[in-house]
């Protein structure tokens, strides 16, 4: 019932995704093995954000002895300042938006896909689908965008920042 949402988590904290199934597999095991001392009267999802956040804390430290160098972001540092609430609440929003893009139609799920999560430019991206890059900025995305609006506001979540933007998070070019 919660794997999809405690794999969100785990990419949310490390954001590495050669990290995420370590992460996960040994969140289960810890939660598994300490489940006596779980507190019902709290919710789960906070409980097993707080192992997350301990095994990616070790996971750093293990790959900072052995020498191997630590990359921006993959520092046990990094998930300091993220409390559990918080890694739930986006864990919950990725999980609503990808349920919403993948309600959309092949292009348009295409699109997203190469604009937001491979971050090609507009340019790349209207080559890519063989749609006139005008087309693609001023009547498709919108369209794109106001789907995924409706769907989030439908499952009562937030509107990420990127549906604020008139742009997107890459440049146009």
């Amino acid at each position: 019932a919660y794997g999809q949402r405690v794999r969100l988590m785990a990419w949310r904290i490390g954001r590495r995704d050669d990290l995420i199934d370590d992460m996960v597999s040994e969140a289960w095991i810890r939660a598994f093995r300490d489940r006596y001392n779980y507190d019902a009267s709290r919710p789960f999802l906070l409980w097993i954000a707080g192992i997350l956040k301990n095994v990616y804390r070790e996971l750093c430290r293990s790959n900072a002895t052995a020498g191997r160098p630590t990359t921006e972001g993959f520092r046990a540092g990094a998930v300091d300042d993220l409390d559990p609430e918080r890694i739930v609440s986006d864990a919950q929003q990725l999980d609503a938006l990808n349920s919403c893009v993948a309600s959309l139609g092949a292009l348009d799920r295409r699109i997203v896909e190469l604009r937001y999560f491979q971050e090609m430019t507009l340019r790349l991206v209207a080559k890519e689908v063989n749609i006139a890059e005008a087309t693609l900025r001023e009547s498709r995305l919108p369209v794109i965008f106001e789907s995924l609006r409706a769907c989030l506001d439908r499952k009562g979540v937030p509107i990420p920042e990127i549906f604020l933007r008139t742009d997107g998070p890459a440049s146009n070019t």
